[in-house]
C-alpha cells in the first residue's frame, strides 16, 4: 500500500490514489531519476500494471504475472524519506508477516539474506523468502535493494512453488531488473534491524500553545534527523517496541525517533525542538517528510510525545508549516 501526506493530512492512513503511468504493454519504461528500466517482461512475466502513487515518479509500482497464474511479482520503486535498505525491509516484512493471508508463513532461514545487486560491490541488499502451510498460495518472497538514494521493493507470491524454487525465481527477477550503472559510493553492507536493548518511556506529553517558529522553519533538520550525512557514518538503527502494519519505530539514541509510516518511505521524525534546546525548555518538534521530500511541521510538545500521539497528530491534518526545498509556507493561524 502507498500513502502520501496529503492522505495523512486527510485521515490516518488514507490511500492515494495511483495514476497509471502512460507506457505501452509491450514496451519498457525508464525511470528518469534513477535510470532504472522495467522492461515489459521479466523472467517470463509479462508486466499488466505500472502506476505512480505521485505525481513526480516518486512512488512507482509495477506488477507482473506469469500467463498460467504461477507467480507473480510487484515491484516497487521509491525514494524514502531515511535512506536504510534494511529498515524498508523491517517495514515491508512486517507488512508482509501481519497480512492475514501470510499468518503461517515461515521464514526459509533465520535471518534475512544480505546480497549484491547486479552491479553492486557490497552486499548491500536484502532478501527472505517463506513456506506457507495450507491456502492457496505456498511461497512468498521479500528483497529490498538500493539504487542510489532509492530503494527497490520486490514482493513474490506463487500458489505452487516451493520456498526454495521461488527463491531461485526472485534472484532471476532482480537479474532481469535493467540496473542503472553504479556511481559515487558503494552502498555500505546491509545489517538487519533488531529490537532495541532497552525500551524508550514516555510521559504524558501536551502541545504547546506557543508556536515554535525555528522548529516550523527547520524541515531540514527534521529531515536530516532521519537521513545520514553523505560523508559521514550511516546510523545504526534499533526498533523500539513492537512494530504495526501502520508504522514502525526507529532510533539510534533515546533522545529522539524516527517512525517510518507503512512501507512506502515516509517518515515522521520526533526530536528536540531548536528552542526547546535554547531554552532548556525539553520541548520536542514533530515534522512529517514525504517521499517527494516535501517536510510538514506539526505542533510542538512539552515533552517528548509516544508514537500514539504523534499517530494521532499526523492523522488529524494539524500541520502548522510545509517546506519544500527552500519554500516554507507558513499557517497563519499557527502563529496567532
Amino acid at each position: 500500500m502507498r500513502w502520501s501526506i496529503m492522505g495523512l493530512a486527510l485521515a490516518v492512513a488514507r490511500p492515494l490514489a495511483a495514476r497509471d503511468l502512460p507506457v505501452p504493454a509491450d514496451k519498457g519504461w525508464q525511470h528518469a531519476q534513477t535510470g532504472l528500466v522495467l522492461t515489459a517482461q521479466i523472467d517470463g512475466m509479462r508486466r499488466t500494471a505500472l502506476t505512480d502513487a505521485t505525481a513526480s515518479e516518486h512512488d512507482v509500482m509495477a506488477q507482473y504475472q506469469a500467463a498460467d497464474g504461477s507467480v507473480s511479482a510487484t515491484i516497487y520503486l521509491f525514494h524514502p524519506a531515511a535512506d536504510d535498505v534494511a529498515l524498508w525491509f523491517d517495514r515491508s516484512r512486517t507488512t508482509l508477516e501481519q497480512r492475514d493471508l501470510f499468518r503461517n508463513a515461515a521464514p526459509a532461514s533465520a535471518d534475512p539474506v544480505a546480497f549484491a545487486a547486479p552491479g553492486a560491490s557490497t552486499p548491500s541488499a536484502l532478501r527472505q523468502v517463506y513456506g506457507i502451510a495450507g491456502g492457496a498460495i505456498r511461497s512468498t518472497a521479500l528483497a529490498a535493494i538500493p539504487v542510489g538514494d532509492w530503494i527497490v521493493v520486490i514482493r513474490m507470491t506463487a500458489p505452487t512453488l516451493t520456498a526454495t524454487q521461488l527463491d531461485a525465481r526472485l534472484q532471476a527477477v532482480i537479474g532481469g531488473i535493467r540496473w542503472p550503472k553504479p556511481a559515487g559510493m558503494p552502498a555500505p553492507a546491509a545489517v538487519p534491524i533488531v529490537a532495541c536493548t532497552t525500551a524508550l518511556h514516555f510521559a504524558k506529553a501536551q502541545p504547546i500553545k506557543t508556536p515554535d517558529i525555528l522548529s516550523m522553519l527547520s524541515g531540514s533538520i527534521a529531515a536530516s534527523a532521519a537521513k545520514s550525512e553523505p560523508a559521514g557514518p550511516r546510523p545504526v538503527w534499533c526498533r523500539d517496541g513492537e512494530p504495526r502494519v501502520e508504522y514502525g519505530v526507529y532510533r539510534t539514541d533515546e533522545r529522539s525517533y524516527v517512525m517510518a509510516l507503512y512501507d512506502a518511505g515516509r517518515t515522521v521524525s520526533v526530536f528536540p525542538s531548536i528552542m526547546g534546546q535554547i531554552e532548556k525548555s525539553g520541548s520536542y518538534a514533530v515534522s512529517l517528510t514525504d517521499v517527494d521530500g516535501t517536510t510538514s511541521a506539526f505542533p510542538t510538545f512539552d515533552h517528548m510525545p509516544s508514537p500514539k500521539q504523534v499517530w494521532s497528530l499526523v492523522g488529524s491534518g494539524k500541520r502548522v508549516a510545509v517546506s519544500t526545498g527552500n519554500r516554507v509556507t507558513i499557517d497563519a493561524n499557527a502563529v496567532k
